[in-house]
């Protein structure tokens, strides 16, 4: 269990002060006993950080593999009995079985991590998640998360989710309005605020926002798919106006929340690298809150991927003369170069899980236009890479990305 504390200790994944290991290590010590999937996946989280952290002991770093994937063996195979044995949808709500439903959450989303850090496809985390984490929260309804172990459970877990619509640009259950509801009405508790440190913070409110434009985004996908087909009934002129109405109140969102909670927080210059937000002062500033760090970097990617979900397609809106929420390149610009230096020392000066900074660099890295943003996003990801090998798929995705652009005239001047 010490490699797993001290990987939660590194790993932080909300910016409070409570990290996943506070949350679930009671739940796994009165299980431990019989051996079950959540301590088993516990296991297997903890021996695969020990084996990158023995990265250069070839002899260490195998034995710790070797003991990881044994562990996450033993944790898949007691999750399945777990889950034959419990109908997460229709059981009774028994404090007993709302246990068992909260440590086959856990478990789900460890295995996840443990593919993050193992898989450098992302297929493995894309299977846990969406079939296992996704599929048994909804299962499980959004009343099982309004307060105690599965309300601390969905406060770790839902800023994946968000990630991974985002990342694969793919509907979530959390747009679905009893869901809407629970993020809106949790932290109205008093049991939630009373019994932890997971106090509200603005990274919340703005997370309910990025599940609004990922939203968006699908439904934007599926409009521009929807007119090339030969569908007897295509997309009407009413459905792009209501997307662009959307667009538009998403960004004024957008912009009222930068107003209320970092209203000081000046974009960088995109003619610098980024070194001014090198100074030793700011980084202390920036570091000394986590969660507010988070959410600056949060802010930043979503507000580009806004405008991607218009100046992706420009063409199909401007026929329509309809107004669209997208940026100008120089803003865009602003943002890359935010991105990368929160991301800078949210890596280097914050327990924050590198993990989370993965989208924010995928979208900063199609936005980069520059070598030197190029560099700079390559640099981050492989230090990601470190302790999670699915930043090599986004990297090679990237490479791709700028291989495709390398040829394109003023390329500082082309949306991405």
């Amino acid at each position: 269990m010490s490699f797993f504390d001290a990987f939660t200790r590194a790993n932080n994944f909300t910016g409070r002060v409570r990290t996943a290991g506070d949350e679930v290590k009671q739940l796994a010590d009165l299980h431990s006993r019989k051996g079950s999937h959540l301590f088993n996946a516990i296991l297997a989280v903890g021996a695969m950080y020990a084996g990158k952290l023995n990265h250069q002991r070839v002899s260490s770093k195998r034995e710790a593999l070797s003991i990881a994937f044994q562990h996450y063996s033993y944790s898949i195979q007691g999750l399945r009995e777990a889950i034959d044995g419990l109908n997460l949808g229709t059981s009774p709500r028994l404090p007993r079985h709302e246990n068992q439903r909260v440590c086959i959450l856990w478990t789900t989303f460890f295995l996840g991590v443990f593919e993050l850090m193992n898989d450098a496809t992302g297929h493995g985390w894309q299977q846990h998640i969406i079939h296992g984490t996704s599929m048994a929260l909804k299962h499980s309804g959004p009343t099982s998360c309004r307060s105690g172990p599965g309300f601390a459970f969905f406060i770790q877990a839902r800023i994946f989710e968000i990630s991974r619509t985002i990342l694969f640009n793919e509907p979530t259950f959390l747009t679905e309005p009893e869901w809407v509801s629970l993020s809106r009405d949790m932290w109205t508790d008093k049991e939630n605020l009373a019994a932890s440190k997971n106090t509200w913070t603005s990274l919340d409110s703005l997370l309910d926002i990025m599940v609004m434009c990922s939203s968006l985004r699908v439904r934007a996908e599926a409009f521009i798919q929807g007119q090339g087909s030969s569908q007897d009934m295509p997309p009407s002129d009413t459905d792009a106006m209501a997307i662009s109405q959307d667009g538009h109140l998403l960004r004024e969102a957008l912009r009222s929340w930068s107003a209320a909670y970092i209203p000081d927080a000046a974009l960088p210059s995109p003619s610098t690298s980024c070194t001014s937000n090198k100074d030793p002062e700011n980084i202390r500033h920036c570091a000394a809150d986590p969660s507010t760090l988070l959410a600056r970097v949060f802010y930043a990617s979503i507000s580009i991927y806004l405008s991607g979900v218009f100046d992706y397609e420009l063409p199909h809106w401007q026929r329509r003369n309809l107004p669209v929420p997208a940026l100008d390149p120089a803003t865009v610009a602003q943002h890359v170069c935010a991105i990368l230096a929160l991301t800078d020392t949210g890596l280097n000066h914050t327990a924050l899980s590198p993990v989370l900074f993965l989208f924010p660099l995928r979208i900063a890295g199609a936005r980069s236009c520059r070598q030197w943003q190029r560099d700079r996003v390559g640099a981050l990801l492989d230090q990601i890479g470190i302790a999670y090998a699915v930043a090599s798929a986004i990297r090679a995705d990237l490479a791709q990305v700028w291989k495709e652009r390398a040829a394109i005239p003023n390329p500082e001047l082309q949306f991405a």
